[in-house]
């Protein structure tokens, strides 16, 4: 993100915008909402534009030519001239002075945008895109205007009524977040409640209260945050990530997944890193259990499912011997994810009646399997934690019969940007790990090729990235 979009206090500002025909005119559409003093300096102006003037106390216009002397005191210079060398020049000398400056469709020259705007004042949703596809957020505005009816804005002004009264009964900044949670849940459909009257939104206040005031108890929700990609996270897992007070996440939780998180959560890292754990489980289990226990709403939140070798169990056990409430939302796992990746189904009608997901490792180290069952022409698994142990598996699986070209594909980064998808066999499985520098995480799909290499009849070798 380069431009960070914020919304600036104009009460009392001096705001200048340079130009009086088409460009200064569409700026000026939405800077006379504002509370700034706004000064039009131009040989001449549209009728429009003179119109407002006269309408607006705050707005003057200058006719004359623009003076460097003109800048002083200005905090905000609107370059809306219908001349793009001139508009360049004057965004130089307000840079130069360290003011903000936008030049009309002048991308290189700006240091900040307008934005789409929708206007439910005092809800304002601003839409961005830096300056790359205006179109399209006049296109998203559009889209959004419909949405929100024209009551939006009472019922802004309403909800501040109640903010203000609600900071003296409740104190707790993360109650507060709570309750509004629960009067707006995230992910459900506002439109009835974006049509709320007063007494409808007083009424659901009152019931949201009661309910938060007898259910200070913290609760732990075990929470599958999937392979990675936004697309393949939960319902579920939103709604938790929205309303939680502390979120207790590990190593394989995409960045994007957590940037949809609530920001005024507590955010602690628990990641473990094959051969270097830095984290204990015993020490996680005493996190969430002591943060719930002061009375927070915990995501203790994995990467895929947390009930496929994510150690739930473990974690379930120290939350019911301390006596704390808990639930589970399962999220996708990366061996689903994998095989949706190269187009094969991880159960084959006239192939595979069932699929092993196994781990790479376990307390003991190299995990040992059902070789033989495994070794069978038929047989297909998905393994986890498989990388480090990738010698180990091809040996014991020839060893007990598995054929040289025996079909392997492995994805690292399953539905992320990065993944990566490298299409092998047995045989050549360790080779290409090293050629195609597989890192991980990633999944190893024993039995299975890539959806094209299946219908072909053969296995070609490629790395996707």
């Amino acid at each position: 993100m380069r431009f960070l979009p914020i919304f600036v206090d104009t009460a009392g500002k001096k705001i200048i915008v340079i130009g009086g025909g088409p460009a200064a005119e569409a700026k000026l559409r939405t800077l006379i909402k504002s509370d700034a003093d706004i000064t039009v300096i131009a040989p001449s102006v549209t009728t429009e534009i003179s119109r407002w003037a006269a309408a607006n106390s705050k707005l003057n216009i200058e006719e004359r030519e623009f003076d460097e002397s003109d800048l002083a005191g200005a905090s905000l210079l609107y370059a809306a001239t219908e001349n793009a060398a001139e508009n360049s020049r004057l965004a130089k000398l307000a840079k130069k002075r360290g003011l903000f400056v936008n030049a009309a469709d002048q991308k290189e020259d700006c240091s900040f945008y307008s934005p789409a705007i929708v206007d439910r004042s005092p809800l304002i949703v601003a839409i961005g895109s830096e300056g790359a596809a205006p179109g399209l957020a006049r296109a998203l505005k559009a889209d959004i205007e419909t949405r929100l009816p024209k009551s939006t804005g009472r019922l802004t002004r309403k909800i501040a009524e109640l903010r203000t009264k609600l900071s003296s009964i409740m104190p707790m900044f993360s109650d507060r977040q709570r309750l509004w949670a629960e009067i707006f849940p995230p992910n459900s459909d506002l439109s009835s409640r974006l049509n709320y009257s007063d007494a409808a939104l007083d009424q659901a206040y009152e019931a949201a209260l009661s309910g938060s005031a007898s259910e200070r108890t913290g609760k732990v929700s075990l929470v599958g945050a999937g392979p990675g990609s936004l697309d393949l996270l939960t319902i579920g897992a939103q709604r938790r990530l929205h309303s939680a007070d502390v979120i207790v996440y590990d190593r394989l939780v995409s960045q994007e997944v957590l940037d949809i998180a609530r920001r005024e959560a507590k955010y602690i890292y628990v990641g473990k890193s094959p051969g270097a754990h830095t984290t204990r489980q015993e020490e996680i289990n005493r996190i969430i259990v002591e943060e719930a226990k002061a009375g927070h709403k915990v995501v203790r939140l994995k990467g895929g499912d947390p009930l496929i070798f994510g150690r739930a169990d473990e974690e379930i056990d120290a939350l019911e011997a301390a006596g704390v409430d808990y639930e589970i939302v399962p999220g996708i796992t990366s061996a689903a994810a994998a095989a949706a990746s190269i187009g094969a189904s991880l159960t084959s009608r006239g192939h595979n009646k069932s699929v092993a997901l196994l781990t790479g490792h376990d307390t003991k180290g190299f995990a040992e399997q059902d070789w033989a069952s495994l070794a069978q022409p038929n047989a297909r698994a998905a393994v986890y934690m498989g990388l480090g142990a990738s010698r180990f598996i091809q040996g014991r699986l020839m060893l007990h019969g598995a054929s040289s070209e025996y079909p392997v594909t492995i994805v690292e980064n399953a539905s992320r940007e990065n993944e990566k998808i490298v299409e092998t066999t047995l045989g050549n499985m360790i080779e290409d790990i090293e050629k195609h520098d597989v890192l991980g995480p990633a999944i190893l799909l024993l039995g299975y090729a890539t959806r094209d290499a299946a219908m072909n009849g053969n296995l070609p070798l490629r790395a996707a990235l």
